[in-house]
């Protein structure tokens, strides 16, 4: 069943290919995913910490512009 080989892989990638039979290509995607994601959500923090970080920096620039204050940009 093809749809349900493609269901799997969108469950988790390498399901699909387990299910036809290819242990070795499945195993591949499904490390490659699981490896991906681990990563993600280890990086995820620190984008959210430069992205918090992004905000403060253009509004202290604003603020600075606003009053008079000279900006440095570095």
């Amino acid at each position: 069943m093809p749809w349900k080989s493609a269901l799997y892989s969108l469950v988790f990638p390498g399901l699909g290919q387990m299910y036809n039979g290819d242990f070795r290509k499945g195993s591949y995607y499904f490390v490659i995913a699981f490896i991906l994601i681990v990563t993600a959500y280890l990086l995820f923090p620190i984008l959210i910490i430069f992205w918090l970080y992004n905000v403060y920096q253009a509004f202290n620039y604003a603020r600075n512009y606003q009053n008079g204050t000279k900006n440095s940009t570095g």
